[in-house]
């Protein structure tokens, strides 16, 4: 059963949020973990994707590892998460089953694959992009499209297609 939140929180920071590797490592990539903390206040992770986001050597590492707003936590449920590292990733996989033990609100992930596997389950889900589209909603930052510039030169992969369409929508392209 969902919590019932106060409609006057200009954050949501009383949402459970459960996070893959992939949104993490590309704000932290560009210095913009902040976004992270001032929309959702706390974001648990598996393990899994703990131990990815932490890898020595890894880009946006030590900023990673310095923010304390992300908790670490263990999965449960091990047979599940098994059973779905035969479909995805392990970090993914975790993050999936994770998100299902804890009930979260919001599932950040943004492969393809492992994003309709969480809709399949009844999670909602939200990539890096729907993160920028909501820190631009909420007043944190006035435009997305110098971050998105800055992701995609720091390696974050979208299609064309989806980028026109999602700059489109914003009104920034």
């Amino acid at each position: 059963m969902r919590r019932e939140r106060e409609s006057n929180d200009t954050r949501d920071s009383n949402l459970i949020v459960v996070s893959d590797s992939s949104v993490i490592i590309a704000l932290a990539r560009i210095c913009r973990l902040d976004l992270l903390e001032k929309l959702f206040g706390k974001i648990i992770v598996p393990e899994a994707v703990w131990r990815e986001v932490t890898v020595e050597g890894k880009l946006g590492r030590e900023k990673v590892l310095r923010a304390g707003f992300i908790r670490v936590k263990e999965v449960r449920d091990r047979r599940l998460a098994m059973l779905l590292k035969e479909l995805v990733d392990d970090g993914e996989a975790e993050a999936i089953t994770l998100a299902l033990e804890v009930d979260a609100d919001v599932l950040l992930i943004d492969d393809r694959d492992a994003r309709s596997l969480a809709k399949e389950l009844g999670l909602q889900v939200m990539g890096v992009l729907g993160v920028l589209a909501l820190a631009k909603y909420n007043g944190i930052i006035p435009e997305v499209k110098p971050i998105v510039t800055e992701l995609v030169e720091s390696g974050f992969w979208v299609s064309t297609g989806i980028l026109e369409e999602f700059l489109r929508e914003l009104g920034e392209y």
